[in-house]
């Protein structure tokens, strides 16, 4: 037996998918588990996590107003980047969640109990996937509101007079997502406080 180890890229791969599973359970308390076969981390949804999925388009714009009021919490984007999920804290799930006026804008909430991939790595300088890297989760409602500035707030001086607004192309989208917030979050006081 000669002094020489030979290193197993399973076993090494095992090794840093446990070591990057343990940091997301003591950094942040995800209960994130390996899956062998495939060789990934998953975070099942629904007690600690919930998450929104929404285009990118979109995503732009609320993580930057997120960003702006420093309430920007982890974004991940699928594997061409059209899509971006934000994980937000669990939703109050006795309160409605105005799915019809969220999917005609392609917001989706992801069923509780579905399963996420998440990333092995964290930092962006290891080319990660995180768009925002992991940190605390902020509450759902927060990230479906879109832009408060901006395109959505921009009024036609015709229409003023008639008491009208004009919403920009790129701002309708954030404007019903803020209506049908606003009705959210009514609900949520009512019945989950």
């Amino acid at each position: 037996m000669t002094g020489t180890s030979t290193r197993n890229p399973t076993l090494e791969r095992l090794r840093s998918l446990s070591d990057a599973r343990t940091c997301y359970e003591e950094r942040f308390g995800w209960p994130v588990t390996i899956e062998v076969r495939p060789g990934r981390l998953v975070m099942r949804l629904g007690e600690v996590a919930d998450a929104v999925v929404m285009p990118h388009r979109l995503g732009r714009e609320v993580l930057a107003d997120l960003r702006i009021a420093m309430l920007a919490g982890p974004v991940l984007a699928d594997s061409d980047g059209q899509w971006w999920m934000f994980l937000t804290r669990p939703a109050c799930h006795g309160a409605p969640k105005h799915e019809d006026v969220l999917r005609r804008i392609e917001v989706h909430p992801v069923p509780s109990g579905a399963r996420v991939v998440v990333p092995c790595e964290f930092d962006a300088k290891n080319g990660c996937p995180w768009i925002e890297r992991p940190r605390s989760l902020p509450h759902p409602a927060t990230v479906v509101r879109g832009r408060r500035h901006g395109p959505s707030h921009r009024v036609d001086s015709g229409a003023a007079h008639a008491g009208a607004r004009r919403i920009a192309p790129i701002g309708r989208h954030a404007y019903a997502i803020r209506a049908s917030v606003a009705r959210i979050d009514l609900i949520k006081r009512q019945k989950c406080v």
